[in-house]
């Protein structure tokens, strides 16, 4: 299932087709799919998908709870 996340560190992804690199900095929001296999990852921002390594995804993406609520 695909879920939107925070950038909270920024990192670098890249495209798989035209291999352009695109910078993420805190406060981008992305989507993802986590019940992909591999080291890669796809997410998507802007309607474009990029490539990125899970291992930074872990350490640079926060799930978006958007159904919380603070007290």
């Amino acid at each position: 299932m695909v879920q939107d996340y925070d950038v909270i560190r920024g990192f670098e992804a890249t495209s798989p087709i035209s291999g352009r690199t695109r910078r993420f900095e805190p406060g981008d929001v992305i989507a993802c799919d986590l019940g992909q296999r591999g080291e890669m990852v796809t997410i998507e921002a802007d309607a474009s998908l990029f490539l990125l390594d899970r291992a930074t995804f872990k350490t640079c993406c926060k799930f978006r709870n958007a159904g919380a609520t603070s007290v």
